[in-house]
């Protein structure tokens, strides 16, 4: 467990900690010299002291020009410190010190009642009720107040035994997410190399591991570990730890203060983070819209503006969901906890929690965006989940999910199959949709083919993309889900590349049925050199542009072939002519298919052959080559092919499922 120290200037906060620990935590000769903390120190308990289980502390800053440094001290860490010399109480730094504290969410410390040795008794129990005073409305107000001294180690063996209670009861499971280190010094060690220092947020790390400084992306790998002043083969979330890393761009330069050293997929640095935030009831004026602020969070600090809905105003102690755009990339993950302070770093204002990375620029404070940051604004991740299943248009990105959450990509598949979620395949991303929204989908198909089979006796039945198309785009990815289930359970079923309910059958009204009768007489007397559709419609006495609705119409049934929009041709004479094509290809030295010799072996005229060519191409029976073409697939297969539903989603139009041929 990793301790920071806080509290006023020269309240003990070094002292403590090397009562403590026996070691001096100000290592700088300056701050030996001013008797002042300027930066961050560090100290672990020695095995075999006063403190039995491993704690390390960060001993920070009390000055208000240190603050900065202070948070950089604070965040990350389990537990705090609180100092109050008996003799001063509370004092500026005191209050900014708890604010702080509060903000990052630290609910698990000590207050140490300090230099005891120079207050009487009822001094140090009116400091105690100042600090329970103070504490009351924070994380930390069940804390509990020590009296203590330093210079006399009075109180110092009780202060112990607390922190060690507090060591045990703070277990988490964030051991098990991807590692992150927020890396607050960096040096250079002769003959080792590049080494960086700082907590652990999550995760383990391990000698030989390969990760990346963000936000610059260069590739790193762990040559070493070091933790609480020993070498180690691993650390994790909870420690501190010291790292030594080689990579082939990386430089001294390369990685300071501020950065994050992570698990490859957890790089992603972001200038625009939703949040929850809360502005200190002591703030002098409400935070306004897009008003200049300076964002700390992890070790590093950006300066930025806060963006609120309706261009509204928080007001001192009040809480609001709002947008921090940010100067310059920032490593952040839900759940990360920042401070805000005003532009020139004199004041903390205020402070809250990341909710979501790289949101949308444009509708930011549309409904629907509004309800998947609530959604997402939960700290349990299964309730999450299933709060964007029940708010999200467009389905949950799982792999987005679990990174903004910094779970492993396997939990959060877990996590959707626990919620009855449907997960479907959209390019590279999984998508996750909630099991109500497909059940409501596949009622609506039910609907909507019914629908059709009433409006249109005669129609066999919808293509998918005309299904598609009577529905939102937000639904279209799970239709192919819909599909299935309703032909897995046999409510619907699919014939070519139609679907329709089961037991549909197409049937032509009594005058179509007779026109159709008469066409496929002109056509079966025609064999294989197929007329024209003009020639067609002379022979039967009609007009084309009135007989083409009806072809189109037998075509979708099956009855009928449309090879382009002058030719349609039965199945059996385009099955014929395949045979033929075959024959021919087959008989030719390099396997090619020529149009002279399909031609003459056909008996087709030159206005029927390149079409027909050009529609087996299309049906993927002939590839087209330079040298002519090639028979690429039995045509028995091309002829009764059906329509594959992809079972990982439908996004319209792809090469799967793009038509054809209109009529088959």
């Amino acid at each position: 467990m990793i301790v920071a120290t806080a509290g006023h200037i020269d309240h003990g906060k070094t002292a403590l900690v090397k009562a403590l620990t026996g070691i001096d935590a100000d290592r700088l000769p300056e701050e030996k010299a001013r008797g002042i903390t300027l930066d961050l120190g560090f100290a672990y308990a020695p095995e075999g002291g006063l403190l039995k289980t491993p704690i390390g502390f960060v001993d920070v800053p009390g000055h208000e020009r240190l603050v900065r440094t202070m948070v950089v001290g604070a965040t990350g860490v389990a537990c705090a410190l609180l100092a109050v010399a008996a003799d001063d109480g509370i004092m500026p730094q005191t209050r900014e010190h708890v604010a702080i504290l509060d903000l990052l969410g630290l609910s698990r410390g000590v207050v140490a009642i300090t230099k005891t040795d120079r207050a009487d008794p009822a001094r140090i129990a009116a400091v105690t009720a100042e600090i329970g005073t103070l504490l009351a409305e924070t994380g930390l107000a069940a804390a509990p107040i020590l009296p203590c001294s330093a210079l006399t180690g009075a109180g110092i063996a009780d202060l112990a035994s607390h922190l060690e209670a507090m060591g045990h009861a703070g277990e988490t499971d964030v051991a098990a997410r991807g590692f992150r280190l927020a890396v607050d010094r960096h040096f250079t060690v002769p003959g080792a190399g590049l080494v960086v220092t700082g907590a652990v947020y999550a995760g383990t790390v391990r000698v030989g591991d390969r990760l990346l400084v963000s936000p610059g992306g260069y590739e790193a790998r762990v040559r070493a570990i070091r933790v609480r002043d020993g070498e180690a083969g691993s650390a994790q979330a909870g420690e501190r730890c010291a790292l030594n890393l080689t990579g082939p761009r990386l430089t001294r330069e390369a990685v300071g203060r501020g950065h994050w050293i992570l698990a490859p997929d957890l790089h992603g640095p972001t200038v625009r983070l939703d949040v929850a935030l809360r502005l200190l009831p002591g703030s002098a004026r409400p935070l306004r819209h897009r008003a200049p602020v300076h964002v700390h969070l992890g070790a590093a600090a950006v300066t930025g503006r806060v963006l609120l809905e309706a261009h509204g105003a928080v007001s001192p102690g009040a809480a609001a969901h709002a947008i921090l755009t940010l100067d310059a990339g920032l490593g952040a993950l839900a759940g990360d906890r920042f401070i805000l302070r005003d532009i020139s770093a004199t004041r903390t204002l205020g402070g809250g929690r990341v909710i979501d990375i790289d949101g949308p620029r444009r509708g930011a404070w549309a409904p629907g965006r509004r309800a998947v940051v609530e959604a997402l604004d939960r700290a349990d991740d299964r309730r999450a989940l299933e709060s964007l299943l029940a708010a999200s248009e467009t389905g949950i990105d799982l792999g987005r999910f679990a990174r903004l959450r910094n779970l492993p990509p396997e939990t959060g598949e877990a996590l959707a199959a626990d919620l009855g979620a449907v997960v479907i395949k959209a390019g590279a991303a999984r998508l996750a949709f909630s099991g109500a929204r497909v059940a409501a989908l596949v009622l609506r198909v039910l609907a909507d083919l019914d629908r059709a089979h009433a409006d249109a006796p005669d129609n066999p039945g919808l293509l998918v993309e005309e299904i598609a198309g009577a529905m939102p785009d937000p639904d279209r990815p799970v239709l192919a889900t819909a599909l299935d289930r309703l032909l897995r359970d046999g409510l619907i079923a699919r014939s070519g590349r139609l679907f329709h309910r089961s037991g549909h059958i197409a049937r032509l009204q009594p005058a179509d049925a007779a026109l159709y009768a008469a066409i496929r007489a002109v056509l079966d007397a025609a064999g294989r050199d197929q007329p024209r559709l003009a020639l067609l419609a002379e022979r039967l006495g009609r007009d084309p542009d009135v007989l083409r609705p009806l072809l189109d119409k037998i075509g979708r049934i099956g009855w009928l072939h449309r090879i382009s929009k002058s030719y349609y041709i039965p199945p059996v004479i385009l099955t014929d002519l395949a045979r033929i094509a075959r024959d021919v290809a087959a008989q030719h030295p390099e396997g090619l298919l020529t149009v002279g010799q399909f031609r003459e072996a056909a008996g087709i005229g030159r206005n029927l052959t390149m079409p027909l060519l050009e529609f087996f191409d299309a049906r993927g029976f002939t590839l087209r080559i330079p040298e002519g073409r090639r028979i690429r697939a039995d045509w028995s297969a091309v002829e009764n092919e059906e329509l594959v539903v992809p079972q990982e989603g439908f996004e319209p139009p792809t090469p799967s499922l793009r038509m054809r041929c209109s009529t088959s």
